[in-house]
């Protein structure tokens, strides 16, 4: 068997990388990124762990084991796969779509894993032989295995198959190492009943297998369907081109209404910024006005209080000098029967008498005439009707009319003013 030719390294550009929709959280302003200073391809080149980070599950971010293709073209590992129930926890797409769409194992991505381990291997000095365990120098391309040197002599005997030292495989880069190992032409037959898989260049559309030169020949029912494997495998990739050329087409269309609802989303963010600032520059305004209406009230209920006040404590003066004047006579005539003589009670008698007359025609005034509390209902008016603008909305107007008291009240100016800030 001719050893495959040697294909020289192609830069393989990073798919971009599924996300989950772009949609910003409503509290969480959108973050800005600055854009990173121009360096050199050299300077940018990423490191082999960050470059395959897409090999990842791209749910929880490990190492995807056993990954699986959904329908909507996201990666999952079982586990993940097996947690997210009937829908994609990334983009939310339903899954399974029919039993037409299962998952799809990915053996590009564990291929890719796979390869790359080994290549970890070499680079690290830690590849073992995998026949005897003993430390490896030589990587066969065909069987993909690891070999001593002992090994290594044995194997190329009987098979000769593609096989390089390691040191040799350390010096390349990991796109190098992997650009060698994809063993593009090394398509065996599909028929199972083969005792060693046999190569070939035969495809056959009909079976949508490939099949060697015996199989072929005995599958009469698709003579005119079959292939070269190669030209199968040059249409798929220009069919795959094409439908990527005609998804580019879309994702401009996508990307614009995109830029669009983005900028909707920030028109509606300011909105409700100025929105809310007005709200609350409307509500100062109406705390303010609030807060000098209290103070308002409860001066004009002081000053009633101190008026009320006044006249209340001169009545009250006059009550307290009666009743000193009624408490001391009593006394002096109660002092006076005890240690009086006869002669001081003939010489102030007559003064004693008349003072006590003029003292009995003393009579209290009522005292309902004398306090009256009803003058405070007067702002309890007003400030039912301060509260019912603010928590109702209603007309100031009706809790005056079911208050006859204060029906005769005249209507406080600032109500007026009050309904017309809050408006």
């Amino acid at each position: 068997m001719e050893p495959a030719p040697a294909r020289s390294p192609r830069p393989q550009q990073d798919p971009a990388r599924p996300h989950a929709p772009t949609m910003p959280p409503p509290e969480t302003p959108s973050e800005g990124r600055q854009p990173s200073p121009s360096h050199s391809p050299t300077e940018q080149a990423p490191s082999p762990e960050e470059e395959f980070q897409f090999l990842r599950c791209q749910q929880c971010k490990a190492e995807a084991k056993c990954p699986k293709l959904l329908p909507c073209l996201h990666t999952l590992c079982s586990g993940c796969l097996e947690e997210s129930g009937m829908q994609c926890p990334i983009c939310q797409a339903p899954w399974p779509l029919g039993a037409d769409t299962p998952a799809l194992d990915n053996v590009f991505f564990e291929s890719l894993q796979r390869r790359l381990s080994v290549y970890r291997q070499i680079v690290d000095a830690q590849a073992a032989c995998i026949r005897c365990k003993e430390s490896a120098d030589f990587w066969c391309f065909e069987c993909e295995q690891l070999l001593c040197a002992k090994c290594f002599e044995a194997h190329q005997w009987f098979l000769k198959h593609e096989a390089r030292p390691l040191a040799e495989l350390r010096n390349q880069s990991v796109r190098e190492f992997l650009d060698g190992t994809r063993k593009t032409n090394n398509i065996f037959c599909s028929n199972p009943n083969h005792r060693t898989p046999t190569l070939t260049s035969i495809y056959c559309r009909g079976c949508s297998k490939p099949l060697c030169c015996s199989c072929a020949l005995l599958d009469s029912g698709h003579s005119e369907l079959k292939c070269d494997i190669s030209a199968e495998i040059q249409q798929r990739q220009e069919e795959l081109d094409a439908m990527t050329q005609a998804l580019q087409e879309q994702d401009s269309a996508f990307g614009a209404v995109h830029a669009q609802m983005h900028a909707a989303v920030g028109q509606l963010g300011r909105a409700r910024a100025e929105t809310e600032e007005l709200i609350r520059a409307r509500v100062r305004e109406v705390v303010a006005h609030l807060q000098a209406q209290e103070r308002e009230l409860l001066e004009a209920v002081d000053a009633r209080y101190q008026r009320d006040y006044k006249e209340m404590a001169s009545r009250l003066g006059r009550l307290d000098a009666v009743l000193q004047r009624i408490r001391t006579g009593s006394a002096l005539v109660q002092r006076m029967k005890c240690y009086a003589s006869d002669q001081e009670v003939l010489d102030m008698h007559s003064f004693l008498r008349q003072a006590l007359c003029r003292l009995r025609q003393e009579e209290p005034q009522s005292l309902q005439a004398a306090v009256r509390t009803d003058g405070f209902d007067e702002f309890k008016v007003r400030l039912q009707d301060l509260s019912s603008c603010i928590t109702q909305g209603t007309d100031a107007a009706v809790a005056k009319k079911a208050s006859p008291e204060a029906a005769s009240t005249p209507r406080d100016p600032t109500d007026v003013d009050l309904r017309s800030a809050l408006w």
